[in-house]
């Protein structure tokens, strides 16, 4: 369980010393989660130590859950926990045992509850900052009441900013503006347009405070990419000139080329002469032309088989001085080209900034940085920690490995005076632990560096030293032996015993770093080698999989846009997993229980979120598998959620023929693709909707009827209630997704629900705009650690951080490396630890010139070093096995990658390896666990029988409070025949405006009542002929002209009379065509517009007089005492038919007991007034 205290022993014990500085290097597996806990519970074990002063930064939201569950589960075990086993605890996390301490345990629950806040501060990074700025917005320079940005509102706003600076643009006759945009757009298309200026809007230290860039900004472009801040093409005549270019080499070079006897040599002789005659300017124009003679592409020296052997050394000085000369024309053009794409950056950066301030956001860029700015100033932070009447004394940061410069900075503003100043003199003392792994650094495209976790620790190694010698120094001068302040210095351990692994598989990790290189992984010495746990283990590898066409597959199919070799990977992959829970895979970590392998111990890595992953889900899901979909994706692409938006696009516009055909073709329309073909076929420019509700085909009317519904619904319905309709209503939208895709489809609806209640809660209502918000950031559906249950996860390997599984597989070990992400150039900063990181953007190879080709160079070594630390993290998920295997498309040529994972590890197996039906070879390493019985299928069958209560019967249930209309109690089982689809809509239009005038009607004198009521027809019934208008008015004032129905239609009678009352444990809610009420009786009328009315009572449908019923039983709770009369009024007779008191009791009987009254009455005679 998360609260269980485990002994710790060697370094695990030392690095938990309260009283120390420590810098922890924990690899894999090696339990630093738990270190981290009980540092934590010996901080609190202090007697000087308030919950208060403790800060916990981790890298993940997870992280931060699981490290508080942790230590607030042992400290609630410890409040009750008898004295033998809370000794027994403290001791194994090297804790003081005695009564005193014991004492202190048991009330560390409650310190930690009552402390500020709720608890310890155990926070990710972004959202300490973010509490920090929350509780100091005037200090931190934001608006009170400032919110992070969501990635759809990020998305949204810079559409708006951009869309308002070309407008802006436009209307100002700004050409510098649009024609960058233009070209932008040319060279890298829309999204890369604002990919670039959001790069720049994220360089916000380029465009704002001391030294910031402003326009022109030309100069400060030739000075960054290495040239004279005024320098001009006319320069490169200097480079061109005898003084500056080696002449007497190009002259050695003319001279062998003289002796040349062919058209190249001639060539060259007459390029040379023509270049050594121009002058400077002239030469700098033919630098090209000179090149193209003395070289070839290459870069070779063009030269004659008898050249001089001298000649290949005058080739290359010349050779030189030509790459001199055309480098400096190359980042001549490069600045003219960048200096105005940083110039559009600035002026979004500026405009992005106004609209976040007006929108009140702050995204999460900002929160690290403005944190960092406002405890980076001397004055600021002291008034921060007298306004919080808190300090935190005591640091702990988990994955440091992780944490960027700007993070650092925060972290170092917090601990500023641990060791100097003040705060190293006033008694207290203060704490930082950090622990990291410098081999599982693997976030450099969030923008950390392993670098920056050296650099903290060699700035906190060399702050405490500093502090060390300086008591030592203050010691001697006052001729002390020992110094009044404690000297301390950081202590630094590595944990390399893994809990987690099995030796065989971490014996093959050590191997395999060995294969890389330690330099590889950017580790200054070599690793110590792994101690894993002494039990069975094994490492496999796969052959890989070429892409061959198989019998019977089909390229043309629904998957065909899918590369072979992906989909015949991850059915292999399906397979194979299939046979290992029919044929058992024996599990021996707990030692025990050894088993055999369920769905849950299987782990599926990938190295990049493509298409491959999504394919190993669907290959599982159809072989049966329990799987649990990828880890993380975008909320739009999941099947279905497009089918769900295909549903809201057609309720706001049923005229997109693409959206419509996507609709009818999903699970929610239910249509074939040949039903599409049938019934969808039509003549060029008639819409499709158009088309189809012409159609008298009974799957198209079927179809049209229910989209009609939700037509209906579009305009009146908030976006979260449509989405709901869709999915439980008539529809059943998610039974027939789930049906169809399976349930992993449930995740991803939910996450639209709660998209769709998120843009209810910040925008006004309207179904295009839900729309128009959810298209602009599709937002990411993550599925936590904890979240897989008994099921095989897939996800990448950047995910699995900090989890693991028996067994694990590298699915596309083969994938080629990285090719490099951003480029930027660093701008130094007088006086300034580092520079300004300058936005490039991206360029093709031949434009990579002098700082920037180093630039690109120096990233892509370090993304290479990062390929290989992800491997790292990749292998160290295995507990018991791991399979590496991939997949080789028609690029690779059969061959994997030289520096792929695949590549370096293969040369770990030796021999020809052992033949296998599925995957035709595979190696393998370590050793495997025994065999174990495999369970008979029927065996499992009868364990998984479900208990006799699954399957009783569960009899009535109470039933909930939920109105029952009376109106709809029943079907109508009267003598009407059915009729076609027009006629029944017809009738039902009838039966609504006959009711309407015996509600309007009566309240107006008797002899306007036919011009009212032909009016008032004439508006409201243009759906029928003017016959059908005149019957339907004939009708209503026949009935209110007969003298039998005078007390329906009198004066104190009430029409459309809402009424509800609990009846029977059943609460009614109706509406009542006409209410009479008197002082000892209460009668109430319901109209009915059959076309064939019965002429007797026992002629009146059943569903009727159940209707009648209820509202008799809920009329008798509303006026309890009185005398409760019903009655039909068929209109088209006219004829009244009463129902007696008897056949309404009988009715009743059918419903449960308890009765309660619901409100007051709607009316009784003394509200009418005089009669």
């Amino acid at each position: 369980m998360s609260g269980k205290v485990y002994p710790l022993h060697g370094n695990q014990r030392a690095a938990v010393d309260p009283r120390e500085c420590v810098w922890l290097s924990a690899s894999a597996g090696t339990g630093k989660t738990q270190v981290l806990s009980a540092r934590v519970l010996r901080l609190l074990l202090q007697p000087d130590t308030d919950p208060s002063q403790i800060l916990c930064l981790t890298f993940t939201k997870a992280g931060a859950a699981e490290m508080a569950v942790r230590v607030n589960d042992v400290l609630a075990r410890w409040v009750r926990m008898d004295a033998a086993a809370l000794a027994g605890e403290l001791k194994a996390i090297g804790a003081p045992f005695d009564p005193e301490t014991q004492a202190r345990a048991r009330t560390l629950f409650a310190s930690v509850l009552d402390t500020p806040g709720g608890g310890l501060r155990i926070d990710t990074i972004h959202a300490f900052a973010q509490w920090l700025l929350a509780t100091f917005p005037e200090e931190a320079r934001i608006v009170p009441g400032s919110r992070p940005m969501e990635d759809r509102e990020r998305e949204l706003l810079s559409h708006d900013v951009l869309a308002d600076m070309l407008l802006a643009a436009e209307r100002e006759g700004d050409t510098a503006t649009l024609d960058a945009i233009a070209r932008l757009s040319r060279e890298k298309g829309p999204d890369g347009v604002r990919t670039w200026l959001m790069r720049c809007a994220g360089a916000s230290e380029l465009w704002f405070g001391p030294g910031s860039w402003q326009p022109p900004m030309r100069p400060r472009v030739n000075r960054l990419l290495g040239l004279e801040a005024d320098a001009r093409p006319e320069d490169a005549a200097r480079l061109c000139a005898d003084e500056s270019f080696d002449v007497a080499a190009l002259r050695e070079c003319l001279a062998q080329y003289r002796e040349w006897k062919g058209k190249t040599g001639a060539a060259a002789v007459e390029a040379i002469d023509g270049w050594l005659e121009g002058d400077g300017s002239m030469r700098a124009a033919g630098i090209e032309a000179l090149a193209e003679a003395l070289f070839f592409k290459n870069g070779n020296p063009k030269l004659p088989k008898s050249a001089d052997p001298a000649f290949s050394g005058a080739s290359a000085r010349a050779g030189e001085c030509i790459a001199k000369v055309r480098e400096f024309l190359g980042l001549l053009a490069l600045a003219e080209n960048i200096a105005p794409l940083l110039e559009l950056g600035r002026k979004f950066a500026l405009l992005w900034e106004e609209a976040k301030a007006r929108e009140g956001l702050v995204d999460f860029d900002d929160q690290i940085r403005r944190a960092a700015d406002l405890l980076g100033r001397a004055d600021m932070a002291a008034w921060i920690r007298y306004k919080l009447d808190r300090r935190f004394d005591h640091i702990l940061i988990d994955e440091a490995q992780d944490t960027n410069a700007e993070q650092w900075a925060i972290v170092f503003a917090l601990i500023d005076d641990f060791f100097s100043g003040e705060g190293a003199h006033d008694g207290k003392l203060r704490t930082i632990f950090t622990v990291g792994d410098y081999k599982q650094a693997i976030f450099r495209f969030q923008g950390t560096s392993p670098e920056n976790f050296e650099a903290a620790r060699n700035r906190v190694k060399r702050e405490m030293e500093a502090a060390a010698k300086a008591a030592e120094d203050t010691s001697k001068a006052a001729g002390m032996l020992f110094s009044e302040v404690p000297i301390r210095r950081l202590q630094e351990y590595g944990l390399g015993h893994s809990f987690r692994t099995g030796q065989p598989v971490l014996d093959f990790v050590d191997r395999a770093i060995e294969a890389v290189g330690f330099a590889e992984l950017g580790l200054g010495q070599p690793s110590d080698p792994h101690i894993g746990e002494a039990r069975a283990g094994l490492v496999t590898l796969w052959q890989p999989v070429t892409g061959e066409a198989l019998d019977g597959e089909d390229d043309e199919g629904e998957e065909g846009w899918l590369s072979r070799h992906d989909r015949q990977m991850a059915d292999r992959i399906a397979r194979q997993v299939g046979r290992w829970l029919d044929d058992g895979f024996p599990l021996v970590k707990d030692k025990d229980n050894p088993r055999n392998a369920g769905p849950g111990d299987i782990m599926v890595l990938v190295r990049k979120r493509k298409e491959l992953a999504g394919l190993i889900v669907a290959r599982l899901h159809a072989a049966g598998v329990p799987v649990a979909g990828v880890d993380r994706l975008r909320l739009g692409a999941p099947l279905g959620v497009k089918d769900l938006m295909a549903a809201l696009r057609f309720a706001a516009q049923p005229l997109d023929d693409l959206n419509f055909a996507n609709l009818l073709v999903s699970p929610l329309g239910g249509w074939s693709q040949e039903d599409l073909l049938e019934h969808g076929y039509r003549r060029p420019g008639i819409r499709l909707w158009t088309h189809l509700r012409a159609s008298r085909e009974p799957l198209v009317v079927e179809t049209l009827e229910r989209l009609g519904a939700l037509l209906a619904r579009a305009d009146f319905e908030l976006p979260q209630a449509l989405v709901h309709w869709i999915l439980v209503g008539p529809w059943q939208g998610r039974r027939r997704l789930v049906a169809r895709l399976g349930s992993e489809v449930n995740d991803p609806i939910d996450e639209l629900l709660n998209a769709a209640h998120a843009y209810a809660a910040a925008y006004p209502a309207s179904l295009q705009g839900f729309i128009r918000w959810f298209d602009a950031g599709e937002g990411e559906l993550k599925r936590e650690a904890g979240e897989g249950g008994d099921l095989v996860r897939v996800m990448t390997a950047h995910g699995s951080k900090g989890l693991q599984a028996p067994i694990v597989i590298l699915a596309d070990a083969t994938g080629t490396p990285p090719s490099g992400g951003a480029l930027t150039l660093v701008e130094p900063v007088p006086r300034g630890d580092t520079g300004r990181s300058v936005p490039i953007p991206g360029l093709p190879k031949n434009q990579r010139l002098g700082p920037i080709a180093a630039a690109h160079e120096a990233a892509m070594a370090e993304e290479m070093r990062e390929h290989w630390r992800l491997l790292y993290v990749a292998m160290t998920r295995a507990e018991e096995a791991l399979f590496i295997g991939g997949s080789l498309g028609p690029r690779e040529k059969g061959e994997p990658h030289a520096d792929s994972w695949y590549a370096r590890l293969r040369p770990l197996f030796e021999g020809d390896g052992l033949a296998d039906d599925l995957w035709g070879a595979r190696w393998e390493l370590g050793t495997p666990a025994p065999r174990l019985p495999v369970e008979d299928p029927a065996d499992r069958a009868a364990e998984r029988t479900l208990p006799d209560w699954a399957t009783k019967p569960v009899g009535p249930e109470p039933r909930p409070p939920r109105p029952l209309a009376p109106s709809s109690a029943g079907e109508d089982t009267g003598a009407d025949p059915p009729l076609p689809p027009e006629m029944l809509r017809e009738a039902a239009l009838r039966g609504t405006l006959t009711h309407k005038l015996l509600e309007r009607l009566p309240a107006v004198p008797v002899e306007e009542r036919e011009q009212v009521g032909r009016e008032w027809l004439e508006r409201q019934g243009q759906g029928l002929s003017a016959d059908v208008r005149r019957e339907v008015l004939a009708s209503a004032l026949a009935v209110m002209a007969d003298p039998a129905f005078a007390h329906v239609f009198a004066s104190d009678a009430l029409a459309e009379v809402p009424l509800a009352a609990i009846v029977e444990g059943q609460v009614v809610a109706g509406t009542a065509d006409r209410l009479l009420v008197e002082p000892d009786r209460v009668a109430v009328v319901d109209f009915k517009t059959a076309r064939r009315p019965p002429e007797t009572l026992e002629q009146v449908p059943s569903s009727t007089v159940r209707q009648m019923a209820a509202y008799a039983a809920a009329l008798a709770q509303i006026y309890p005492g009185r005398e409760i009369a019903a009655a039909v009024l068929y209109t088209q007779a006219p004829r009244l038919i009463a129902i007696p008191a008897e056949v309404l009791a009988a009715q009743k009987a059918a419903l449960s007991t308890a009765q309660e009254s619901f409100g007051r009455p709607p009316v009784e005679p003394a509200d009418r007034g005089p009669k």
